[in-house]
C-alpha cells in the first residue's frame, strides 16, 4: 500500500512538471521583440520591428545587425518626399533627427528600436549633397549632441514648369484682407492638427481621375502680379466627377474657403495631410473618419476657378511636396510589425 502511494505522488510531481514546463514555453512564445531586415513591395530594404516564437531570449547581435541609416529615394529632387529608417537604438526617444538643407519634418514614430521620419524636400533647395543625421539630444542646441548615425545624401536638379494667365477680375468681388486671412488660419491650424502616428496603411490613390491642367511646383504670373509657386497639382475632369480621400484619415476642415471654394483636408497622421480645393459638393464634415477612397466631395470650380477641376495638395505641416510622388510605387511604406498593431484598431 505504501508503495503504491509512492507511485502515484511520484507520478502527480512527474505530471505536475510537465505541464508546468509547457506552460512556461508556451506562456513565452511570441514575447520576445527582435530586429529582422525585411524588403518592401516596392523591392527596397527596410528595417522593421518583428515578434520571435521561442522561449529564448535573442539579441540584435545574434542577427548580425549594425545601425542603419536607410533612405528612399536614393536621389530625391527638390519637392519630393525623403523617407528615413533609422536603428536599430538603445534609446530611440532622446535622439534627434537633423538635416542642412530647407525643408519640412513630420512627427517621428517608433517600431521596437527603430525610428521611422519622413522629410519634405523645399521646391527651393539648391541640388547638391547635404548630410542627415541622428543625435543624441543636448539642450536646446540639437547640434551640439554626439552623431549616432550620419548619411549623406544628394539632392537632384529639377526644372518646375512657368506659366502665366489671366483670371476675371469679378473672380475676387468681395474678397476682404481679414476674410482672406481669417481662412489662412483655419487652414494653418487643420494642418496643425495631426495623429503623432501614420494613420494609413495601404499604398496612396489618386483622389480623382483627369488630365493634370497644372503641375506641382509650377511658377505662375497671374494677371501681371508677382510670381507664385503652384503648390499642389490641378486636375481637370467634368464638374460633379466624385472626388475621394487618398488614403486613410481624419477630416480636419470642411468649410467653404473664400480661395479653395469648397475645402477639404485630410490629416494622415505624423503631420501629413491632404487637400481638395474648389469642390462643388463636399460629403464629409469636420472630425469625420474616412477610409482610402472615401468620397469626400464632388469635382467643381467653386473659389478661385475658372473651370471644373480639383487642386489636390500634400503637406507635410505646413509645407507642401509633391502629390504625384505620394502614388508611385509603395513609397510611404509601413512597417508590416506596425500594420498588425494597428490593423484591427478602431479610430474614434
Amino acid at each position: 500500500m505504501k508503495f503504491n502511494r509512492l507511485i502515484l505522488v511520484l507520478m502527480t510531481a512527474v505530471v505536475f512538471f510537465i505541464l508546468s514546463g509547457s506552460f512556461y514555453y508556451y506562456s513565452t512564445l511570441g514575447t520576445v521583440e527582435v530586429i529582422t531586415p525585411i524588403e518592401g513591395n516596392n523591392g527596397k530594404e527596410h528595417l522593421s520591428a518583428t515578434r520571435s516564437a521561442g522561449c529564448f531570449m535573442q539579441t540584435k547581435a545574434d542577427f548580425g545587425l549594425t545601425k542603419k541609416l536607410v533612405t528612399y529615394p536614393d536621389k530625391p529632387s527638390p519637392g519630393d518626399f525623403l523617407i528615413i529608417e533609422g536603428g536599430p537604438f538603445d534609446n530611440p526617444k532622446y535622439l534627434i533627427f537633423t538635416f542642412d538643407f530647407p525643408g519640412a519634418l513630420s512627427r517621428q514614430y517608433q517600431v521596437g528600436n527603430l525610428i521611422y521620419i519622413i522629410v519634405g524636400i523645399s521646391c527651393d533647395t539648391e541640388p547638391g549633397n547635404y548630410e542627415i543625421e541622428f543625435k543624441k539630444g543636448c539642450g536646446e542646441d540639437p547640434a551640439a549632441g554626439e552623431t549616432v548615425l550620419a548619411k549623406n545624401i544628394e539632392i537632384a536638379p529639377k526644372e518646375f514648369a512657368f506659366s502665366r494667365f489671366s483670371m476675371p477680375a469679378d473672380r475676387t468681388a468681395g474678397w476682404t484682407t481679414a476674410r482672406l486671412e481669417e481662412d489662412r488660419e483655419k487652414v494653418r491650424q487643420a494642418r496643425e492638427t495631426t495623429e503623432p502616428h501614420p494613420l494609413w496603411m495601404d499604398p496612396f490613390i489618386s483622389p480623382v481621375e483627369g488630365r493634370i491642367s497644372s503641375q506641382y511646383g509650377a511658377i505662375r504670373i497671374i494677371n501681371n502680379n508677382p510670381p507664385r509657386r503652384h503648390v499642389g497639382i490641378d486636375i481637370a475632369a467634368d464638374e460633379g466627377t466624385p472626388v475621394v480621400s487618398t488614403n486613410r484619415g481624419i477630416v480636419r476642415l470642411a468649410e467653404f474657403l473664400l480661395s479653395g471654394g469648397n475645402t477639404v483636408i485630410v490629416d494622415h497622421g505624423m503631420g501629413l495631410s491632404s487637400s481638395y480645393l474648389h469642390l462643388d459638393e463636399m460629403a464629409v464634415e469636420q472630425g469625420q473618419w474616412v477610409e482610402c477612397g472615401a468620397l469626400v466631395g464632388t469635382l467643381g470650380m467653386t473659389g478661385y476657378a475658372t473651370g471644373p477641376h480639383l487642386h489636390w495638395e500634400v503637406n507635410i505641416g505646413q509645407d507642401a511636396v509633391n502629390p504625384e510622388q505620394l502614388i508611385e510605387g509603395d513609397l510611404l511604406w509601413v512597417p508590416p510589425a506596425y500594420v498588425s498593431k494597428i490593423v484591427s484598431e478602431k479610430v474614434n
